[in-house]
């Protein structure tokens, strides 16, 4: 089975704080807006003596630390499986670029063997095992656009018909989550939590230029500073014509918001930089999964 693995951009991002107690102890709650684009892996999963995985990115780990080896191995254990597969990764999503391509990845490869070993497992219980793997999983099983708040277990779909198209901004380095918590000042986090709220409000009602007015990352405030070259890039976004532009998830991919694939290519231009062009990942009506999505615009 082969299935394309779509990734997210966070179009608005709160810190809210540490939490102190229960299960998740010492992760963080976010009050997040994720929004599904056209940018994707591929996935391809067939039945094996031994569990194996290929990729083509040398940043891929393709032992036990690699998410969707770790997917296999946790619907094993949970479901007395002792059947194998083969995988094989294509990617083309950045490694360690604020764009959740592992959890992506993660998520797709729980639907592929949900499928393939015929588990009927419901979205509920796939997001529960996806959590167990990352924070970032379960909003995959819901796809689109969506408010997540990951560690403190809410994710909440917010239908919307607002469709963007998004120049991205690919460093030539990344930033890892464990340091983007890491240089977090709590003193600075959490001002913007009404800027969500207006969003939510605005994909509700299918408003692109209040969406695109409420964009922002709480994350831009620790990780501007240890690394000042992405500051530069939201502010040439900004200067070559996006309306917006902010850091996606913890960084290091930033995304500036174009009005047209036609404008995305002039701005693409003037970057002079690692971008590629993505917009939103048009859903099928009584789509819950990336099998019922189709293509908007790419690169």
């Amino acid at each position: 089975m082969e299935r394309h693995s779509y990734t997210r951009l966070t179009l608005a991002l709160d810190i809210i704080g540490r939490i102190s107690d229960g299960p998740w102890n010492g992760y963080h709650e976010l009050a997040a807006i994720k929004h599904q684009i056209d940018l994707h892996d591929t996935i391809a999963i067939e039945p094996s003596s031994r569990l194996s995985l290929e990729c083509n990115d040398h940043q891929v780990p393709c032992d036990e630390r690699n998410v969707c080896l770790q997917a296999v191995t946790l619907l094993q254990k949970e479901y007395n499986i002792d059947r194998s597969v083969r995988i094989t990764l294509h990617k083309r999503i950045p490694v360690m670029g604020g764009l959740a391509g592992g959890s992506a990845n993660a998520a797709t490869t729980l639907q592929i063997l949900n499928d393939l070993w015929k588990l009927r497992l419901s979205v509920h219980r796939l997001k529960e095992l996806g959590r167990m793997l990352g924070m970032d999983v379960p909003f995959y099983f819901i796809g689109g656009t969506a408010f997540d708040s990951e560690a403190a277990g809410y994710c909440e779909p917010l239908p919307t018909k607002v469709v963007l198209t998004f120049v991205l901004v690919l460093p030539d380095f990344g930033v890892s989550t464990a340091e983007a918590y890491r240089g977090i000042d709590y003193r600075t986090i959490g001002h913007d939590r009404p800027l969500t709220e207006r969003m939510k409000h605005y994909c509700l009602a299918n408003s692109r230029q209040g969406v695109v007015s409420s964009i922002h990352n709480d994350f831009e405030r620790s990780v501007f500073l240890r690394h000042p070259r992405l500051r530069e890039i939201k502010e040439k976004l900004l200067k070559a014509g996006c309306a917006a532009a902010a850091l996606s998830g913890s960084g290091s991919t930033v995304f500036g918001v174009a009005s047209d694939k036609e404008e995305a290519e002039v701005i693409q231009k003037k970057m002079k930089c690692r971008t590629i062009i993505a917009s939103t990942l048009m859903r099928q009506a009584g789509s819950t999964s990336g099998k019922g999505f189709t293509h908007g615009q790419s690169e």
